[in-house]
């Protein structure tokens, strides 16, 4: 019964167009009863939610960059509309998530002249491969059209030649403490963010538990 609560909320969502709200409801009603400290969990996640609907109901005071980010969470289609940022992109990362009906596919990549890390999102219907690939570790020449926000996600558009497999030069990287800080910085931009793409230099990973 108390799933079923959260279902019919999340299914108000949909209808009113706000299938980013709609999924973070749903998130919501996998939380209680799912380990130790999901009270604290559910209280930091229905926050979140509280701190969106508030954002999104004053959006009209909002700096335009924080107005398309809220934009984006609440699930509203946006169109990649910057300029387009020509360089030679070296592939980070590809992996692909499922949740039964769509796939998604995030690829990083990292431009080796401008020093932007950038996301690049295909989606795939349920047991269908997303379109787009690149295979990690090659580099290729191509303009990037980033989207609205403080997000670094991107389009793929005019490629220039086909990616080659040679070394790019890769992030900087840097310590623990500075990819904290460029977190915090990220969380002023889009304080819903899950996660953000760092490089760490001069750092031994360590078995913690069930992770590094």
């Amino acid at each position: 019964a108390g799933y079923t609560l959260w279902e019919e909320t999340a299914a108000r969502m949909v209808d009113a167009q706000a299938p980013g709200l709609a999924g973070r409801v749903r998130e919501l009603g996998s939380i209680p009863g799912s380990g130790p400290g999901w009270p604290v969990r559910l209280l930091e996640e229905c926050s979140l939610l509280h701190l969106l609907d508030t954002a999104w109901l004053g959006r009209e005071r909002l700096p335009e960059p924080l107005a398309a980010t809220v934009r984006t969470r609440v699930g509203l289609p946006v169109s990649a509309e910057g300029p387009p940022v020509r360089d030679h992109w070296l592939v980070l990362a590809q992996y692909d998530t499922a949740d039964g009906r769509l796939t998604t596919r995030r690829i990083w990549l990292y431009g080796r002249e401008s020093g932007r890390t950038a996301l690049l999102l295909s989606f795939g219907a349920a047991g269908r491969t997303p379109e787009l690939a690149l295979p990690v570790g090659v580099t290729i020449d191509a303009e990037l059209t980033p989207y609205p926000g403080g997000g670094l996600r991107a389009d793929l558009g005019r490629r220039f030649a086909t990616p080659v497999a040679v070394p790019g030069t890769p992030p900087p990287g840097g310590p623990a403490e500075a990819a904290l800080a460029a977190y915090g910085e990220a969380l002023r931009g889009d304080p819903w963010l899950d996660g953000w793409p760092v490089t760490l230099r001069d750092v031994i990973p360590v078995p913690s538990g069930g992770g590094w």
